[in-house]
């Protein structure tokens, strides 16, 4: 048995609205890349903001309750 790569196009040719086209899967729900921008944002902004990581409170050297940190 031997394992094939097949390249594939994630998006759908639509009929309307002049060829537009449309993602087959859409996200359902907010996506990883959405939390650490929103993250990033507040934390440029506030200087901090609830670390996406364990919920404590992150500021610009790190989160004070895990130490994760936005780099």
């Amino acid at each position: 048995m031997t394992a094939v790569a097949v390249e594939t196009d994630s998006a759908v040719r639509v009929p309307h609205e002049a060829g537009a086209f449309q993602r087959l899967f859409e996200p359902s729900e907010v996506t990883l890349e959405d939390t650490i921008l929103g993250a990033w944002e507040a934390l440029t902004a506030h200087g901090r903001t609830e670390c996406p990581v364990c919920h404590g409170e992150l500021v610009a050297t790190g989160c004070e309750t895990c130490g994760s940190h936005l780099s």
